[in-house]
């Protein structure tokens, strides 16, 4: 979720000024193509992922 008044992506649900040009362009064939995939966003998330051991 995006706190505030940011503009969530219709794909990863971060907050669209959070996505790389990488990140926007993955989102954007996801949408377009109503795919079902992970996200590859660099910004965004909550918490950061843990190393897995």
């Amino acid at each position: 979720m995006t706190p505030g008044n940011a503009t969530a992506c219709a794909a990863c649900r971060h907050a669209q000024h959070t996505h790389d040009p990488i990140a926007r362009r993955f989102c954007t064939a996801t949408v377009a193509g109503g795919f079902n995939r992970g996200c590859v966003c660099v910004g965004g998330h909550d918490e950061l992922e843990k190393e897995k051991p």
